[in-house]
Parts: structure tokens; C-alpha cells; sequence
């Protein structure tokens, strides 16, 4: 199958279009930019040969795309793609039904898919992560947003906003270093770590926790239909001086709304 390798000293701009299967983008120290296109089934064989990986004239965009095949016949026609590229660059992919993993350090990460799971490590920049069907993971990132309509979103740590939907599935954010808004129809919501800006969670059905760092004042607007609410900050008239400032406002249905001190997070 085919077999692509280009000099590349700087990160690139890295795009990807396929329709299912897996895509596998590993960004590491290195001078230069590899692609295999394999065939996962044997009605595949064919795709994979047809798929067209090129660099552009700059030297900086690298593109993989994948034709689309339609057909009466049901078949399966899953690639596998495996790409490396210098850390540092920029990734699109956007795919039907196949499962993305990017390990390594990015600038940007964009994944889009119909059906299949993202699985995102550290990047620097923004993140726009959407499937309507799946799970998605983001180890790290500035501003993320991450929408899935059935599945669980994972955020490890966020130095920017992050803004998350989905209809059905649970929430995780480890560290929020800005504002969340977060909102599912069923499911639960998680912050672990909440230390400024707006924190917004909102649950048809499930319960809302959210861990205030140390040394931060919050200020609470918890409210739930039938559900208990409970905070285990220590409670001030007045807004004490100094400190970082934080607003939480949890809303659920059917649900219980929990507020606590952040665990202490060791080398933090």
C-alpha cells in the first residue's frame, strides 16, 4: 500500500479527509512528514490506492484525502492512516465513521466525525472537537469547544474557555483555568478544578460537582427541581479581599448540585 515520506524541518499545516476506519497522527521531534495508507478490509484495497497525499508548494501544508465512494451495495471499506509529523503542527480531520487518535504536541486540533471516537493529547492552542456519535478525549488545550450528541467528553486541562453539549453522556473536567459552560440532557457534569471566570452546568437529568481551587472566591447560584444542593465552602457575608474570583451557576432538574474544595494537586 501506499507509503509517503517529505522533508519537513518546520510543523506543518496537517489536513485529513476519510470516510471510516482509523486515522493515527503521531507529532514527535522530527525532520520529516510520513504517510501510510492501508487497507484494513479488501473491498478497501482499492481506496487506499486512490487516496491522494501531497504537499503543497510551500512546504507547509500536507494534505491526505480519501475519495468517497458511494454504492447500493453495503460494503466495508475501512482505511487505516498513519501519519508523523514534526511537533508543533497544525491538525484538521474530518471523517464519517472512524476513530482519531493524535498523540503528541499540536498547535491547533480540529476533528470532526459522524460516528467514531476523538482521542486528542496536548495542544497548545485551540481545540473544535464534534461527533454526533462518540467519545471524545482531550488530554490538554487553551479554548475547547467539544460537542457530541451521544458519548463522553473528557478534558484533562484547559487554559482557555471550554464550551461542551451533548445530549446524552457524562462531562470530566479536570482543570479549568477560564470559564466553562457545559450542558447535557442526561448524564453528569464534573469539574474537578474550577479557579475563574463563569462556571455554567446545565442537567435535564443527572448531578453537577464542581472543586473550587484553593485561595478562590466563588460565588455560588446553585439550584435544582429535585435534587439536593450542597456547597462545603465556607460561607462569607461579604466578598473577603484578595483572591481569585469565581462565579458558579449549576442548574439541574432532576439532579443534585455539589460544590467543594478542589483537591490539592501534588507538585501544583
Amino acid at each position: 500500500m501506499p507509503d509517503y515520506t517529505f522533508d519537513t524541518p518546520e510543523p506543518v499545516d496537517l489536513r485529513i479527509r476519510s470516510q471510516s476506519g482509523t486515522v493515527t497522527v503521531t507529532a514527535t521531534d522530527t525532520g520529516t512528514s510520513t504517510v501510510e495508507v492501508t487497507a484494513i478490509d479488501d473491498d478497501a484495497r482499492d481506496l487506499a490506492e486512490e487516496a491522494v497525499v501531497q504537499m503543497d508548494g510551500s512546504g507547509r501544508r500536507l494534505t491526505v484525502e480519501v475519495p468517497e465512494r458511494r454504492s447500493w451495495i453495503v460494503r466495508r471499506r475501512r482505511l487505516d492512516i498513519q501519519v508523523t509529523v514534526p511537533s508543533g503542527s497544525a491538525l484538521s480531520v474530518r471523517t464519517a465513521s472512524a476513530k482519531t487518535t493524535a498523540t503528541g504536541r499540536f498547535s491547533t486540533a480540529e476533528a470532526h466525525t459522524a460516528s467514531g471516537e476523538i482521542l486528542l493529547d496536548e495542544v497548545e492552542g485551540d481545540v473544535d472537537a464534534h461527533c454526533a456519535s462518540g467519545h471524545i478525549t482531550v488530554n490538554s488545550g487553551r479554548t475547547i469547544s467539544a460537542h457530541t450528541a451521544s458519548g463522553k467528553i473528557r478534558i484533562g486541562h484547559a487554559s482557555g474557555d471550554v464550551d461542551v453539549h451533548c445530549a446524552s453522556g457524562t462531562v470530566r473536567i479536570g482543570v479549568a483555568e477560564a470559564s466553562v459552560r457545559a450542558k447535557t440532557a442526561s448524564g453528569d457534569i464534573t469539574v474537578d478544578e474550577a479557579s475563574a471566570g463563569t462556571v455554567a452546568l446545565s442537567a435535564a437529568s443527572g448531578d453537577l460537582r464542581v472543586g473550587v481551587r484553593s485561595g478562590v472566591v466563588a460565588r455560588l447560584d446553585l439550584r435544582s427541581l429535585s435534587g439536593r444542593i450542597r456547597s462545603e465552602l465556607p460561607l462569607e457575608d461579604n466578598a473577603p479581599d484578595g483572591g481569585a474570583r469565581l462565579e458558579i451557576q449549576a442548574k439541574a432538574t432532576s439532579g443534585n448540585v455539589v460544590v467543594v474544595p478542589a483537591p490539592a494537586r501534588t507538585g501544583a
